[in-house]
């Protein structure tokens, strides 16, 4: 996470300086400051330990975090997923022909000599979802990782971090490299904590970038199987962070990185499942940020009752 430290560490403004008109370049120069003066203020105004567990420097008060937050927005798909995901480990597959799984696990049910036994294969068929998922988190912290020091490395001016060595995030990688050369001018913050404690809520955005269409962006990263509508919501937090301080987001960004070159996608016309290029997704949050805002605050007190009610 970026530290008041790192915050106030000197920018590179060589390439703005080198790409903008006199005019439009002090116009730049000035945002930036005023978005890195905002980042500071709200780091002096709220504690953060390595856990992602925010304070309020003032009482002390806990605070919510934002992606909590907005995951309580419910996800239809979450159930089907895990059954499928449950099914799939006993050898179901969406592909005709497709039995080499389900030839595996009939041998060690046939040589099952007792109920335990069997049920032992249940079992690990139940916690195929999670396997699944904590995988998942694995390789999306690695790339996180990777991310935050490439954006911070172009922040300064620096040299970029090596390639990823692990192979399954040489490719994604790769992909978001080529979009962020196209798209992006310069990164203004990665990894920042953001705030708005009389709303009582904290969080840590991926990163805030100026477009190479002018247009000033907050960015997320995302290693997912897909984009969900919550991520609108966790965005429309972390923006509304920066209203207080008179900073306009123009866009949010939400960036999903492929983990494998291919996917299962479903032909409606051939009614069948099929493999297609599992290729990097840039999504610009079309719904409205002041409705989405509306949102994620009301959101707040719903949270904060489930909390309680789990606290019991």
């Amino acid at each position: 996470m970026t530290s008041k430290k790192e915050v106030n560490k000197k920018i590179d403004y060589s390439k703005i300086l080198e790409i903008l008109s006199n005019e439009e370049a002090l116009k730049q120069v000035y945002l930036i400051g005023d978005i890195r003066d905002a980042a500071v203020s709200m780091i002096n105004d709220v504690q953060v330990d390595g856990h992602h567990t925010y304070t309020r420097r003032s009482d002390g008060q806990w605070l919510q975090g934002v992606s909590t937050v907005s995951s309580i927005v419910p996800k239809d798909w979450l159930s089907a997923w895990g059954a499928k995901e449950a099914v799939k480990a006993l050898g179901y597959s969406d592909y005709v022909g497709d039995i080499t799984t389900a030839e595996e696990v009939l041998k060690k049910i046939k040589a099952c000599k007792t109920i335990e036994e069997y049920l032992a294969i249940l079992k690990d068929a139940k916690g195929a979802s999670r396997r699944k998922s904590k995988e998942a988190l694995v390789d999306g912290t690695a790339g996180h990782e990777w991310l935050e020091q490439f954006v911070k490395a172009r922040i300064r001016g620096e040299k970029s971090p090596e390639m990823p060595k692990e192979g399954m995030l040489t490719r994604p990688i790769s992909q978001f490299l080529e979009w962020e050369g196209k798209n992006v001018e310069y990164w203004i913050l990665s990894e920042a904590m953001v705030a708005s404690p009389e709303d009582g809520y904290a969080g840590t955005l991926d990163g805030v970038a100026m477009m190479k269409d002018g247009r000033l962006a907050l960015i997320d990263f995302k290693f997912a199987s897909h984009i969900s509508e919550d991520y609108y919501l966790q965005t429309a937090g972390y923006a509304n962070c920066f209203q207080k301080y008179g900073i306009k987001i123009d866009d949010r960004i939400i960036i999903r990185l492929p983990k494998t070159p291919e996917k299962d996608e479903w032909n409606e016309k051939e009614r069948k499942y099929e493999k297609v290029p599992n290729n990097i997704e840039v999504k610009v949050v079309e719904t409205d940020l002041d409705e989405d805002i509306k949102v994620f605050l009301a959101c707040l007190p719903v949270k904060s009752w489930i909390n309680k009610i789990n606290n019991k």
